[in-house]
């Protein structure tokens, strides 16, 4: 029978001699896929002989890092995510029986074997995670795209990582920015007062922003518009502008003399490198002994975790850019008083005054209706 499609991409059936044939030619494309079913039904009558897949055709795993990452350049339009492949597979590659693998001989027992060399390191699971999920798209382009072999092992990630719980109170963000050095103090003020990510405010350029010297009646001064820097779409948003987001940015607009709003420490004409922020951040959170997970991220938790109370869950979805609102619900931290004070506030309400839907009534009395 003629190919078929399953979802997005098409599958060739057809039985010879009894024998019944089904795969799936993960082509998208009709003609491409139909070139594919008459190759393997060539193959399963006799008529051409099958395509060997040898030890010379499949790359080692150190051998297929220059295509994956060139593929990588061309075909992930943010650099931060660009980085993270380049810099989790050096990191695989230090695990020798992994690197010196072919592409079709990385199986599940190997995958296993360096989930437990990563244990026997002291590898966090979150860290080990990011391995693993380089691993497994590298693997999936080499199968499914470049069709160099036929399966991917199925690569099971840690289910349980650490969440980030820590959360900036006002004493210790008034230390912070007390002791932060510029741009980190800027950068700091904007995570907490709107929420926004590193790698968005070192995009934001000049035609981003939208302020004005007075509020308008809301108290506001106009609207940062993120459309750089992002990783999906739903990134892309508009978000007003407060006082002390103003009282940063006004310097910050002043001192740089290109279109970016960050510009680097010593070259105005420039826009600022992470690296910069990076390292001031280590030497703030040295400073101040604060948790691990303090920094920008943490602030861009903290502005969410408050946003919470005041906002739906949809509204500041919308606020943080997420995709779903479960990646949402993990910027949120519960707290227990608010809970009790909902609950407190419900039954004080309702205790009184909802009706019972049908009399209380006693045993017998009950027994004495349903006879009659």
């Amino acid at each position: 029978m003629p190919v078929f499609k399953v979802g997005r991409t098409y599958w060739y059936e057809f039985v010879h001699r009894g024998v019944r044939y089904r795969k799936s030619t993960r082509l998208r494309e009709e003609r491409a896929a139909m070139k594919v079913e008459a190759d393997a039904f060539a193959v399963a009558s006799g008529a051409a002989p099958p395509k060997p897949v040898t030890m010379a055709t499949v790359p080692t795993l150190r051998e297929f890092e220059a295509t994956f990452i060139s593929w990588c350049n061309r075909e992930l339009p943010n650099q931060r995510t660009r980085g993270f492949y380049r810099v989790n597979y050096g990191r695989l590659l230090q695990f020798k029986p992994l690197a010196m693998a072919r592409l079709n001989d990385i199986d599940e027992a190997m995958i296993e074997q360096f989930k437990i060399a990563m244990d026997a390191k002291q590898f966090g699971q979150t860290v080990v995670n990011r391995y693993l999920t380089t691993l497994r798209k590298a693997l999936r382009y080499a199968s499914r795209t470049l069709r160099l072999f036929d399966r991917v092992p199925i690569i099971k990630l840690y289910p349980n990582e650490r969440q980030r719980e820590f959360v900036f109170n006002d004493e210790d963000y008034q230390r912070w920015l007390n002791i932060a050095p510029e741009p980190l103090r800027s950068a700091s003020v904007l995570a907490r007062e709107c929420g926004i990510c590193r790698n968005e405010m070192l995009s934001l350029e000049r035609d981003c922003v939208l302020i004005s010297d007075e509020p308008d009646e809301k108290g506001l001064f106009g609207d940062l518009n993120v459309h750089r820097g992002l990783k999906r779409k739903e990134r892309k948003r508009q978000l007003p502008i407060t006082r002390a987001m103003h009282d940063v940015i006004m310097p910050l607009l002043k001192q740089s003399q290109c279109q970016h709003l960050f510009t680097a420490t010593m070259d105005a004409t420039q826009p600022l490198p992470d690296a910069t922020l990076e390292n001031q951040l280590s030497r703030t959170k040295a400073g101040l002994k604060l948790h691990r997970d303090a920094g920008l991220h943490a602030l861009r938790h903290t502005f969410l975790t408050e946003m919470a109370k005041r906002v739906d869950a949809f509204t500041l979805q919308r606020i943080a850019g997420h995709v779903k609102i479960t990646t949402t619900m993990r910027y949120v931290q519960v707290q227990k008083e608010a809970i009790k004070d909902a609950f407190a506030q419900k039954f004080s309400q309702t205790a009184q005054t909802v009706p019972l839907k049908f009399p209380l009534l006693k045993k017998g009395k009950k027994r004495n209706a349903v006879g009659h």
